[in-house]
């Protein structure tokens, strides 16, 4: 093991490194601007259809003219950011979001009304449909990644580090 020992005499020297440890030791103000700067970006990937890879259209999608993953905007509106002393974290606490953001299998079920006599539905050519019971069969959900760290966004992180411990803000 090799040690090296130094001593600093200069003032402002001591002043400034002492700063930069200081800054070092609290990074909340900067993990809380980059946490923000990806909830805009999350966003954009929204608006986008995906980035930088663009989603596969879902079906409900492709049958009303809609836009994949926002349909009433549920999952986009439970993303949240939370920075801590020294983390930042983001997410969603929808039960759905893990399934478009990994994909995977989705088991078949069956649907049946809960307070009328039939299930009513709006078929794809317009025309009003019931039934008493409606089958799913299992399919595969292919992933759409909404949580995703572009690469813009680690040369804006970048850059809100260098400010914070060069003390540019």
């Amino acid at each position: 093991m090799i040690t090296i020992k130094y001593s600093i005499h200069d003032m402002e020297m001591k002043t400034a490194l002492k700063d930069l440890s200081t800054r070092l030791s609290r990074p909340q103000k900067a993990l809380k601007e980059c946490g923000l700067v990806l909830l805009r970006s999350i966003s954009k990937t929204f608006k986008a259809g995906g980035r930088p890879v663009r989603w596969k259209p879902s079906k409900r999608a492709r049958l009303t003219g809609g836009r994949t993953l926002i349909d009433t905007a549920r999952l986009l509106r439970s993303i949240t950011m939370k920075a801590a002393a020294k983390s930042v974290t983001w997410g969603t606490n929808v039960k759905y979001a893990a399934m478009h953001q990994l994909g995977g299998k989705v088991a078949g079920r069956t649907i049946f009304p809960k307070r009328a006599k039939a299930l009513r539905w709006i078929g794809p050519d317009g025309s009003v449909r019931f039934a008493k019971k409606v089958t799913i069969p299992a399919f595969n959900m292919p992933a759409r990644p909404f949580l995703v760290i572009q690469d813009a966004d680690w040369r804006v992180f970048r850059k809100i580090f260098e400010e914070y411990l060069t003390d540019e803000r």
